[in-house]
């Protein structure tokens, strides 16, 4: 689906970013990536820790081009699979991945302990911190105001 499609759908709205918005979001990427590379902590809260990171880079993505998922069920979903159409093609198995991720989380927090292993949790937040330096660098060539 495009981002012009889910806001025809109303999975997504209009939104106009701030730089304070951008630098507050990045403040919350940054904090769940150090918490998650803490120890000890046990391997589902370094997965849902990097996880949220993830989602917040992926919201960064959204706002800067312009909009934002509605809120209620699904925005997660809308969230991190607008990653490759406000980033570029390259990015489609990332937002593969983090989907995939999505599911996982949600199995770990409603479902079941132990569903998340370590290396689950290690993949995720390496991924996410490389997401981080993508995104850094997507905004300072795409989005200057708003760095």
């Amino acid at each position: 689906m495009s981002l012009e499609q889910w806001l025809q759908t109303g999975g997504l709205l209009r939104h106009e970013p701030t730089v304070a918005e951008i630098r507050q979001l990045l403040e919350v990427v940054d904090r769940d990536i150090r918490d998650a590379n803490a120890t000890p902590l046990s391997a589902d809260c370094r997965f849902n820790l990097a996880y949220n990171a993830g989602l917040q880079l992926c919201a960064i993505a959204l706002h800067a081009t312009g909009f934002k998922a509605a809120k209620g069920g699904g925005h997660h979903h809308i969230t991190i699979n607008a990653l490759d159409l406000c980033l570029g093609a390259s990015f489609k198995d990332t937002k593969i991945y983090l989907s995939q991720c999505s599911r996982l989380r949600s199995q770990g927090i409603y479902d079941r302990v132990g569903v998340v292993q370590e290396r689950d949790a290690s993949e995720l937040l390496s991924t996410v911190t490389n997401l981080w330096r993508d995104v850094h660098q997507w905004l300072q060539d795409n989005h200057p105001e708003l760095c």
